[in-house]
């Protein structure tokens, strides 16, 4: 059976919203509300906690998780998961961000076995999206847009709103922080130049497209929304009040 390792990383050093890992959503630590989806998916051998934090290393263990410090010098979440896959092996690394507390366990086991699939054409990175039926110029709501090639490969991603309607209204898909690598192209990844166009629209995946590696996708259908923002937490809590996920859910792996 393929090993499948999920990373989740963490740092506290947010720019948008420092100590967010650990902020409580209705009591219970972000990273916690993340950790405790992924014990869900069916998928999955294994989950790390890494972080360069002991704030957010102390809180994980406290709670069970599984942690590896990490260095504070990593550029994205992904330069972090590359330095665990220097240290830990596994078939298929997956990259479940630590601001994703609604992410869909069957979403995680989708992008696991779309992963598989990809790897036998030889794309070893799937990146994961949600289709929307964003209508608007722009929706705040959507923290970054995915377009796909006709063979559902990455074209593009962007801040902006994209693609642009010009002669006629399409449906957008909004970019979920879910990647599935091989360990080799995981390790590649901090070795690649960043580009400027990562740079200047600070998404990770874009260092693949820049530097010519394509990158598969696959759209997840359950819930997900990324807590970027202090004021993105009470919608986050308005929603697991109305789905009810419970403190206990997801124990045990």
């Amino acid at each position: 059976m393929t090993e499948a390792l999920v990373v989740i990383p963490a740092r506290w050093k947010s720019s948008r919203f420092p100590g967010k890992a650990i902020v409580p959503l209705l009591g219970i630590p972000m990273i916690v509300r993340v950790w405790r989806q992924v014990k869900q998916a069916g998928r999955v051998s294994r989950i790390l906690l890494a972080t360069d934090d002991d704030r957010i290393g102390n809180v994980g263990r406290e709670y069970g998780m599984e942690v590896t410090m990490t260095s504070d010098d990593c550029k994205t979440g992904t330069d972090r998961v590359a330095e665990v896959a220097e240290k830990f092996d596994a078939d298929i690394f997956v990259n479940v961000q630590g601001d994703e507390p609604l992410i869909d366990p069957a979403g995680i086991d989708a992008i696991i076995e779309a992963h598989e699939k990809f790897a036998r054409r030889g794309i070893e990175v799937t990146n994961a999206y949600v289709p929307e039926n964003v209508l608007e110029f722009e929706d705040e709501s959507v923290h970054a847009y995915l377009t796909k090639t006709l063979d559902e490969c990455v074209l593009g991603l962007s801040r902006h709103p994209i693609p642009f309607f010009f002669k006629k209204e399409i449906v957008r898909n909004a970019h979920v922080g879910m990647y599935a690598f091989s360990r080799d192209a995981l390790i590649q990844f901090p070795r690649l130049p960043q580009g400027p166009i990562e740079k200047a629209e600070s998404i990770e995946m874009l260092r693949y497209l820049e530097n010519g590696i394509r990158v598969g996708c696959i759209p997840i259908y359950g819930g997900s929304k990324t807590v970027d923002y202090p004021e993105d937490v009470p919608e986050v809590e308005r929603i697991l009040e109305e789905t009810d996920i419970s403190e206990t859910e997801g124990e045990g792996l």
